[in-house]
């Protein structure tokens, strides 16, 4: 580089920071309310046909007379729940239900002028040189866009989580 081009792009660069921008713009992290995803998914209808056919396969395996498998069915609806309960209420991962809307997520990403988006419950550090954006209520409105959800959603947001080990172990 020549030492004219050096000068210029130093110039630049000190004009940049005078007026409070870097010469790299802020990384922009877009993160979601993971409670919301889960409220979202479960007022869906989604887990309705999945309840549905998991009570199909149980009274199947009743009639069948394979007690074995009826248990096992059972396990599977009460784990399915309890693990829908620690998303809903607490911090419980919610990377099954994005991969539901995983064609939408770019959009969302795009829109909200992001490089990455993740559970605002899993960032573990804050470097002040990042953005954070919120784009919750765009990747429930991939579940649904009833305004009930949606404002149930918005109340919610309101609220701290639940910390996990303070779930009811048998929370129905």
């Amino acid at each position: 580089m020549s030492p004219t081009i050096r000068i210029l792009v130093f110039a630049a660069l000190g004009v940049l920071t005078l007026h409070g921008q870097s010469a790299n713009p802020a990384i922009r992290i877009g993160t979601y309310d993971s409670r919301a995803i889960a409220v979202a998914y479960a007022r869906s209808g989604m887990p309705d046909k999945l309840t549905a056919q998991l009570i199909a396969e149980r009274d199947k395996a009743r009639a069948a007379g394979d007690e074995k498998r009826v248990r096992e069915l059972e396990a599977q609806g009460k784990a399915q729940q309890t693990r829908l309960h620690q998303q809903g209420f607490s911090t419980g991962s919610v990377a099954n239900l994005m991969e539901k809307i995983r064609p939408e997520i770019p959009a969302v990403a795009r829109a909200a002028g992001v490089v990455l988006v993740v559970s605002k419950w899993e960032v573990m550090y804050r470097d002040p040189a990042v953005q954070y954006v919120d784009v919750t209520i765009p990747l429930v409105r991939a579940f649904s866009t009833d305004p009930q959800v949606l404002s149930l959603v918005e109340e919610l947001m309101k609220h701290d989580p639940i910390p996990l080990d303070q779930l009811p172990p048998d929370m129905e």
